[in-house]
């Protein structure tokens, strides 16, 4: 029985899975990720090919049992990006064949029996893809404005409300405390200090996103809002991206993926499915089943044209062994 690959890189981590023919996936790693345009080629190149290494070591499987790889891999914006990756994984992989596209377009595998439709990922930065029956597809990119990176953004105008809030421009919030207590700082002066001199506190506010979260969820009003601004121009990319492929968004899939979206009362995944219904009723949002790293597998699954119940069944089981589930 030959093997499938699966590559999902993001610029947080890189994740590889083996997965059986029948569906079984037998092996799993993850390592740092890379975004190629900015760390290089061969940086995001050597986190590929240890994050591959460790998968094939927990499966015992060699490359040449390998009939097929599919990367999923953040940074493919551009017209031929696709083909230089995947000459440059055959030269340092030794695989025959291979396939890379933008990490959004696996990331639409991850939900069973969707083929077509949207898909938005929303983790450290943020992207979306749609794909018609066709398979014409358009990937968001750099269209998505720095202000919209997912994670990074949203505790940018995190911080910004605990600014605004010492100025009198919002009300009080309890991300004031939240940001007081992670910077290790008594006033908002002193945070505001931190922010603009300390090396990297800028960036690493990201990791509070889970604690953001769990404000929205306890109702705090001013990260409710953030969020409800934040859902309301997300929803207006969603049905930009129909309109510019024209396709009617009654009845399309809408797969919504990414840590920032995770988790049964996410305010903010809450806001985005309840404007999305406002706009289109009758379109179809659900949530990612599987990490994008099965979704490289299940497409190449389908390259091999193997489908089937048993191989479904297979993949719901080995995902949930794994910790490959997302619902």
């Amino acid at each position: 029985m030959g093997y499938i690959l699966g590559i999902d890189q993001g610029g947080t981590k890189t994740a590889a899975a083996i997965m059986r023919e029948d569906g079984t996936i037998v092996g799993t790693a993850v390592v740092k990720g890379a975004y190629y345009p900015k760390h290089g080629v061969s940086a995001a190149l050597d986190r590929m090919e240890e994050a591959v290494e460790l998968a094939q070591k927990q499966a015992g499987v060699c490359r040449e049992d390998i009939r097929i790889a599919i990367a999923g891999i953040t940074g493919i914006d551009w017209p031929g990006e696709d083909k230089m990756m995947e000459d440059a994984l055959r030269q340092r992989m030794n695989l025959e064949r291979i396939v890379a596209c933008n990490d959004m377009i696996n990331a639409l595998y991850t939900v069973p029996g969707i083929t077509h439709g949207m898909v938005l990922c929303a983790g450290t930065g943020m992207n979306g893809a749609i794909i018609d029956a066709s398979g014409r597809q358009f990937v968001y990119g750099d269209y998505m404005e720095e202000d919209m990176q997912g994670g990074s953004a949203l505790a940018q105008r995190a911080i910004r409300k605990v600014f605004d809030g010492e100025m009198g421009l919002c009300g009080a919030t309890a991300l004031t405390k939240l940001f007081l207590e992670y910077a290790g700082v008594d006033t908002v002066d002193e945070l505001l200090q931190v922010y603009m001199t300390r090396q990297g506190f800028s960036e690493e506010i990201r990791y509070l996103m889970p604690e953001i979260l769990k404000l929205a969820a306890q109702k705090d009003r001013e990260t409710c809002r953030m969020l409800e601004a934040f859902a309301g121009r997300t929803v207006a990319f969603i049905f930009a991206g129909f309109r510019k492929l024209d396709i009617s968004p009654k009845g399309e899939n809408i797969v919504l993926a990414g840590s920032v979206l995770k988790g049964e009362d996410n305010y903010l995944t809450g806001q985005i499915v309840e404007k999305i219904k406002e706009r289109e009723p009758e379109a179809c949002v659900v949530m990612a089943e599987y990490e994008p790293v099965v979704g490289s597998c299940v497409m190449g699954l389908r390259a091999l044209k193997i489908a089937g119940k048993e191989v479904e069944r297979n993949i719901a089981a080995s995902a949930k062994e794994k910790g490959l589930c997302r619902i």
